[in-house]
């Protein structure tokens, strides 16, 4: 009998302990899309958080000097194709700014710096590539899809963002217009 009455506690012991393990699973599913939301990318109308990053020139450059520009932020990766068109777009926005007030950053994720570089080259950017090996500044914005691109306004404050995709440039062009007045 008392074998019998063994195997019922491990039994019982076995289904709290199911029981227990089914419970913290639930809440952790509960908990984290919470926890993640709850550190977001900066989102319209915040602040966005100063960084400095060695450009692929070798010019440390940090986001607080560009307050008092319009400032587009644009980061991307070599292994994203789609970057590459909103890398070409943001040139040519850059190159009709007569007045010099928009600034465009390029942030590349890529380990290699070297990589970025020739990127920038064979795509003819004419603003800084700034490159982000350790992924420091791209947590920061907890940047999560590439191209992942910002508007900023002169005090720095987030206008506008496209996460996946290229900024239309019509769009863009009409809130760079909106901010600049």
């Amino acid at each position: 009998m008392q074998g019998r009455d063994h195997f019922a506690r491990a039994r019982v012991t076995a289904l709290i302990q199911t029981l227990a393990l089914g419970a913290a699973f639930l809440v952790g599913i509960v908990w984290y899309p919470l926890a993640v939301a709850a550190k977001a990318s900066p989102s319209d109308g915040a602040r966005a958080p100063d960084f400095a990053l060695k450009s692929t020139d070798g010019h440390n450059l940090r986001l607080s000097e560009y307050r008092g520009d319009v400032v587009v932020l644009a980061f991307w990766a070599s292994w994203c194709g789609p970057c590459r068109a909103t890398l070409a777009g943001l040139n040519t926005l850059r190159s009709e700014s007569a007045s010099g007030e928009i600034e465009v950053l390029g942030i590349s994720l890529d380990d290699d710096a070297t990589r970025a570089g020739s990127i920038a080259n064979s795509l003819g950017l004419k603003y800084p590539t700034l490159v982000d090996s350790g992924q420091v500044v791209g947590r920061l914005y907890d940047v999560r899809k590439l191209p992942y691109t910002l508007l900023l306004d002169r005090d720095g404050i987030v206008r506008a963002e496209w996460t996946a995709a290229s900024p239309p440039q019509d769009e863009l062009a009409r809130q760079i217009e909106e901010i600049s007045k």
